[in-house]
């Protein structure tokens, strides 16, 4: 068993080590196995991440991918132990994937338990603790609606502080905290663009540089767009795609070109019809962390009447809209 570890540690290492700072050439490679994923094309996705993952040091969610992608379905058990044992260096659990893995290779899954075991985390310890105690302060006041000011005061104290941290500690990554959003940072970003602070000036070049994960913050600019009373850029709003009474609905943006300009500019290959095609799978067949679900929740008949009016646009022609229902 210990050679074993040993071996997974040195190809781990290859990989490491070998992988470039090309985040542009690593969001194409991600945007085709997450296509390859849609098509059921798993062994070429596979191909794809392996890709991907040299270009740039991998982003949790898409080692996530990767790993249920060669546990479940191409069976590929040394990426998979390979990119378990990254997610445990980053502070994710693994346990969702062992316990999964059926009764025939039932090795496999002591080999993760090993590696749930003795794997040590990588991630700054003190750079946490500071981050906790301002998730600490962030929800001080939050539950109560009627301290907006003393809740924009805090937002507006924890946004210069990461701008702070940001130049004293260097980027806030994934290897120094895990993932942003098992973190009180995901709550933070997310006040901070509620009360108008914009993200832009804050992670736009860490983004660029490939520090900070371009999809995630995709979701924090377009939720700020939404609280000035803006469109969306990026189509990762509360109004734009979302799920309400197990059915999807998709609003399609009134300048499609825009849309897949507005993503090339940070690094994202994916466009309009790529992410759609994601979308509707993750909704029918699940799997994989394909996009950030958005629920919403209408009262009495109102979902019923909203399908009623896209039927009706449907019916005269106009396509700005659809939904899509799961089979019972």
């Amino acid at each position: 068993m210990k050679k074993l570890l040993l071996l997974l540690s040195l190809s781990f290492y290859f990989i490491v080590c070998y992988a470039q700072n090309n985040p542009k050439e690593y969001y194409e490679y991600i945007n085709k196995a997450e296509l390859a994923i849609c098509d059921f094309k798993y062994e070429k996705a596979s191909k794809f991440y392996e890709k991907a993952f040299k270009e740039h040091t991998p982003f949790i969610n898409d080692l996530f991918n990767a790993t249920i992608l060669n546990t479940k379905f191409t069976k590929n058990y040394n990426l998979s132990l390979q990119y378990s044992r990254t997610l445990l260096q980053r502070d994710f659990e693994i346990g969702w994937i062992y316990r999964d893995i059926p009764p025939e290779d039932s090795l496999i899954a002591k080999q993760l338990k090993i590696l749930e075991d003795t794997v040590k985390s990588l991630t700054d310890k003190n750079l946490i603790r500071v981050i906790d105690e301002m998730g600490v302060d962030d929800q001080k006041y939050r539950t109560n609606y009627e301290e907006y000011e003393k809740n924009r005061t805090i937002d507006s104290v924890h946004y210069f502080k990461l701008i702070e941290l940001f130049s004293k500690k260097g980027y806030l990554t994934e290897q120094n905290i895990g993932l942003f959003q098992y973190t009180p940072i995901h709550g933070i970003l997310t006040h901070t663009a509620q009360h108008q602070f914009n993200p832009q000036n804050l992670l736009l070049k860490h983004v660029l540089d490939g520090d900070v994960y371009s999809k995630l913050y995709m979701k924090y600019y377009d939720l700020y767009m939404e609280y000035l009373d803006k469109p969306t850029i990026y189509y990762m709003g509360w109004q734009d795609i979302f799920i309400s009474n197990d059915i999807l609905f998709i609003n399609y943006p009134e300048n499609i070109s825009k849309f897949n300009e507005e993503r090339k500019k940070i690094n994202i290959s994916e466009t309009w019809e790529d992410y759609v095609k994601k979308v509707k799978y993750q909704f029918l067949i699940g799997n994989f962390q394909l996009y950030t679900i958005v629920q919403r929740f209408y009262e009495g008949n109102e979902v019923e009447e909203l399908i009623k009016e896209i039927d009706e646009e449907h019916q005269k022609g106009i396509y700005k809209r659809e939904y899509i229902r799961k089979e019972k």
